[in-house]
């Protein structure tokens, strides 16, 4: 299944039929944050990698919302990312914890083969999301 298909939805948030709320009403109902942490790097990792271009985009009822999008530093760092969350009860409940939010992270540089990540938030959580470019000769 693609990120795009309209069947798929593994959020935690559940699909809200179309037109039934605004963004704005969502985020006033869903006052929860976490954030996310980009390190991007090459060279299996070993080399910090400064001006990727990083977009995130999470889905709302029928669309998808651009959430960030900026570029990572000298060190290949991007941090503060601030995102809905649902709350971290639901992620602990023993007898069927729900998932976090999840946001498709889009990642591209003029150098490196474009790459598409998710990144899974929580409340009150950084979850750290490693970006690996790749040459073009090392797309399989």
């Amino acid at each position: 299944m693609e990120w795009n298909d309209p069947n798929r939805n593994r959020s935690a948030y559940p699909d809200l039929p179309v037109g039934s709320i605004s963004y704005n009403e969502f985020l006033q109902r869903n006052t929860a944050l976490g954030s996310l942490k980009i390190q991007a790097s090459r060279a299996q990792n070993a080399l910090p990698t400064e001006g990727v271009r990083i977009s995130v985009i999470g889905r709302f009822n029928d669309a998808r919302v651009l959430f960030f999008d900026g570029v990572t530093d000298t060190d290949g760092l991007i941090t503060g990312i601030t995102l809905p969350a649902p709350p971290r009860s639901a992620s602990l409940q023993s007898d069927g914890a729900r998932r976090g939010a999840l946001y498709q992270v889009f990642a591209s540089h003029p150098d490196y083969e474009p790459d598409i990540y998710e990144a899974e938030i929580f409340e009150g959580i950084t979850s750290i999301l490693p970006v690996t470019l790749r040459l073009p000769q090392e797309v399989i």
